[in-house]
């Protein structure tokens, strides 16, 4: 009976340590994911909050580092993951030539994460702005221009050109911009992945174009219907 007893106990230690392993593997990635947006050629700490009180605090922290930047992305992200935030959306279309869809992600009644999606016959942009306290403290530019190949050994090749912004803003000021080039080809059996490009930084300007971008979306956070141009 005590070889049966010692045998339970060792197969049960086992096989906790085995879950907790593939849980620990299962939460990385989810982490990796998330921090993708932010900046992948730099790493961010494993800080995500743990709990709603930590969380809480990481909401009213004030924002005055690129630092502080990253953990309050996590955070919103975080909670977009886990159902926690929920968004609400609309589709629009412009003079029939650019088409797109605006998404709003609000935490109790406040504005969190706003993400424009735009495209037209050519190209694709996307916008993410995120928000603490009604302000702007990370702005996401995604855009994405395409035409044919003519050096790919292959009919209707296409070549995209990618380039991605990174603003980060503390004090109603740019405090960090980075920005990153690439090129995919429909030919190629091996192309760049933004997640493995290296951010550089570059000089920040342009800020009154990005809180003017924001203001605009900003008056659409009610729509709910299909709607023309955007003004």
């Amino acid at each position: 009976m005590k070889y049966l007893f010692y045998s339970i106990l060792i197969f049960v230690f086992a096989s906790c340590n085995n879950n907790s392993s593939e849980n620990q593997t299962d939460e990385k990635s989810t982490h990796s994911e998330q921090s993708e947006i932010l900046s992948e050629s730099e790493s961010i700490k494993e800080n995500t909050p743990t709990n709603t009180e930590s969380q809480t605090q990481k909401t009213e922290k004030e924002l005055k580092t690129v630092e502080d930047i990253r953990e309050e992305y996590q955070v919103i992200m975080s909670k977009i993951t886990d159902g926690k935030i929920i968004p609400s959306s609309f589709d629009y279309m412009c003079n029939e030539e650019l088409e797109g869809k605006l998404t709003y992600f609000s935490e109790n009644g406040e504005l969190r994460r706003i993400v424009r999606q735009s495209g037209y016959d050519h190209g694709e942009l996307i916008r993410e702005i995120f928000l603490k306290d009604n302000k702007p403290f990370f702005i996401f530019h995604h855009m994405e221009s395409w035409s044919f190949d003519v050096e790919a050994n292959q009919e209707h090749a296409i070549r995209k050109e990618i380039t991605e912004k990174r603003f980060y803003i503390a004090d109603n000021k740019l405090i960090k911009c980075l920005e990153k080039e690439f090129v995919n080809r429909s030919a190629a059996k091996n192309n760049p992945v933004s997640v493995n490009i290296p951010n550089k930084d570059v000089e920040c300007s342009g800020l009154s174009d990005l809180m003017t971008e924001y203001e605009l979306v900003l008056k659409y956070k009610n729509q709910t219907e299909k709607m023309g141009c955007l003004e």
